[in-house]
């Protein structure tokens, strides 16, 4: 069995060699597409659970207003 020699370079004009590189670039877009599309659901997922976090109530967490606000008569900061 003989076989030739692997000089692609006569290849690169012909029709097969045009498809087979169509075929890589269009691989690879879809590929990236996947990526883009996964990476895409997880910044949607955060801005979710941020959308969640950022409605609930705080009032547990941090004292009232007016307790720091209020001064009684001949009071000061005291800075």
């Amino acid at each position: 069995m003989l076989v030739g020699d692997f000089d692609t370079a006569s290849m690169y004009g012909h029709q097969l060699f045009r498809d087979a590189k169509i075929a890589m670039l269009t691989h690879r877009v879809l590929f990236h597409l996947e990526i883009t599309a996964a990476s895409l659901s997880e910044v949607e997922e955060a801005l979710e659970e941020f959308a969640a976090s950022a409605n609930e109530p705080i009032a547990e967490m941090v004292a009232p207003r007016s307790a720091f606000l209020h001064l009684d008569v001949g009071q000061t900061l005291e800075l």
